[in-house]
């Protein structure tokens, strides 16, 4: 039997834990995650794997093991707060509330030069055939018209990825990746035949959709000498877009390309990346890895690798210059404050926890605190370890920040909502077969009671905006922050026969647990806090959403909620929590 896999992916931001890279870029959704199942298994497993709005903000609220103090709510600082109010934290629904993320498409151009400095999209190029493609091209259109949730005519298709080869034929990235040269009067006679073929035949079909294709090829191929393969390759990559922006061509990876971050052991040299004018700027450097024995830090910008410079190069390329075999090694130069210096690193397996920031933010209130940067196949087990030592340091209120968390795997989301929710709906899916509509309830028979305020942002996405939804609407904790992402589609994964890689196909949506449409809404806080004066970037003690859900400690409703909830673990049961 033929396997798949199934996860939920957001648009924007492009992240991926890159052999120990966590990479942070503005561009379009990136075809990273994969899930995976047995061979023969009867039934796919669920998963959820999303990207968030803007370039997330990956570095962490606190310095491991430093202290964190909160202002004393009676001292007139704290009372000159933007939260003072009349009536602290009124819960009314018409409390003005922050805008819902924009939803823009991404555009062709950006789409375009993402894929065309992607490393794993240009080693499939180099290496596939247009017979090849063609089968290719066949095997996706016939898993489009069986699965995807809303397919759209092969004319819609073929006119978008027309559009594609159009604007392709123009973009110094695609033409570079190509090795070909757009010359102005070559381009101009190029559209103008592009934009002829679909209106002189309009493709009504697979077979006639693949002779517009195959056509196309040899125009560009004849005008301009782009291979007959790029064109192709490009027509197959504008169609999947056509669709929606979660839908994508996955190549597979090779052993030391980027891997999807979910993973709980990597190879690499420990260190979270995001784009920066010089090179690649540091965000986290991950417990354990050798960038943390180096001394690396947050905060320090990667110039160099190997002594190329980095300026210029998208983060794609800078991660597959660090990328590498385990036990080879990688020569870094290193901006600090001004100063520069090369490091050796060694490429080794790196343990990533999803759990970060684990501490006791208020010693007096017994307030705790985990940050859960995403929803990874060891998120589950490193949750339970956490829990368990703040239990035992004596915490009375939880506070979980899901805060930059793009989302991850389904099975985790549901798995952890399970760990707080007693009884009652977590997620259901809806699509076009039986097979995508799933309901998934609470039935973990001994959940946490501690009292429970979780802090979301607009790049909270996906199986984050599952696990806030599965709270509020549950009635077991207060959310607090800003508007979530709004991400409410299933992507599944389909292995290709035709080619090295999958199809990853929309293939229905999820809904809140009142049966509330996901998908552009997003979950609302119960607490509204402006962005101006909290997130990540801020230092406890000034950040606006701590300072909210330490309030709420002492207001006593998170308290309420978790009374109302089922019986709170005990330190016999130890055991069943995976520790």
């Amino acid at each position: 039997m033929k396997t798949h896999r199934t996860n939920l992916k957001t648009w924007t931001s492009r992240w991926a834990l890159a052999c120990g890279l966590l990479l942070s870029l503005s561009i379009t959704a990136s075809a990273n995650d994969r899930v995976a199942v047995r061979p023969g298994a009867g039934q796919p497993t669920s998963r959820t794997n999303f990207r968030p709005n803007t370039p997330i903000n990956s570095r962490e609220l606190f310095p491991a093991n430093t202290p964190v103090s909160v202002p004393n709510y009676n001292q007139p600082l704290f009372n000159q707060s933007p939260y003072q109010q009349e009536t602290p934290f009124n819960f009314n629904p018409q409390q003005p509330v922050s805008p819902a993320p924009s939803h823009s498409e991404p555009s062709i151009d950006d789409e375009l030069s993402y894929r065309y400095t992607d490393p794993r999209m240009l080693r499939f190029l180099q290496t596939t055939s247009m017979n090849q493609l063609t089968s290719l091209y066949m095997e996706m259109s016939q898993m489009i018209d069986q699965r995807h949730v809303n397919p759209i005519s092969y004319e819609q298709r073929t006119e978008r990825a027309l559009a594609s080869l159009a604007r392709a034929i123009q973009n110094p990235t695609f033409l570079q990746a190509v090795r070909a040269n757009g010359n102005s009067a070559g381009v101009q006679q190029a559209q103008s035949e592009l934009s002829s073929i679909a209106s002189r035949q309009p493709a009504r079909s697979a077979q006639e959709a693949l002779g517009v294709m195959q056509y196309a090829a040899s125009t560009l191929n004849r005008s301009l000498g782009i291979p007959m393969e790029a064109t192709a390759l490009e027509f197959i990559n504008g169609t999947i877009d056509s669709l929606d922006k979660y839908s994508s061509f996955v190549p597979a990876a090779t052993a030391q390309a980027p891997s999807a971050g979910l993973e709980e052991r990597i190879v690499g040299i420990g260190v979270e990346l995001k784009a920066h004018d010089q090179g690649a700027h540091i965000v986290g450097v991950i417990e354990g890895g050798p960038a943390e024995a180096a001394k690396l830090q947050r905060g320090d910008i990667i110039i160099a690798i190997n002594n190329q410079q980095l300026a210029g190069m998208s983060l794609n390329q800078a991660a597959d210059l660090i990328t590498g075999r385990e036990g080879t090694s990688v020569n870094l130069t290193v901006s600090r404050e001004g100063r520069t210096g090369n490091v050796a690193l060694p490429r080794r397996s790196v343990y990533v926890s999803s759990v970060t920031g684990v501490k006791m933010l208020d010693q007096t209130r017994k307030v705790g605190y985990i940050r859960l940067k995403q929803f990874s196949e060891s998120s589950t087990k490193d949750l339970d370890k956490a829990l368990w030592k703040l239990y035992q340091d004596g915490m009375q209120t939880l506070v979980f920040d899901l805060r930059g968390n793009p989302g991850g795997l389904l099975t985790q989301a549901i798995s952890i909502s399970d760990k707080f929710v007693s009884n009652g709906s977590i997620v259901s899916t809806k699509g076009r077969n039986a097979e995508d509509n799933t309901q998934e309830v609470a039935t973990f028979d001994r959940t946490w009671k501690i009292p429970m305020v979780v802090l979301i942002d607009e790049n909270s996405a996906s199986a984050s905006e599952i696990f806030a939804a599965a709270i509020q609407e549950n009635n077991r904790g207060v959310i607090v922050g800003r508007r979530s992402y709004g991400k409410g589609t299933v992507q599944t994964h389909f292995p290709l026969r035709t080619a090295s890689g999958d199809l990853k196909l929309t293939t229905a949506k999820f809904y809140s647990p009142q049966g509330r449409e996901m998908a552009g809404a997003g979950v609302t806080p119960d607490v509204n806090v402006p962005a101006a004066s909290a997130g990540l970037e801020f230092a406890a003690e000034q950040d606006g959403d701590i300072i909210a859900a330490i309030r709420l400690a002492d207001d006593g409703r998170p308290a309420d909620m978790a009374n109302r909830a089922g019986s709170t673990p005990t330190r016999q049961g130890v055991n069943n929590f995976s520790l």
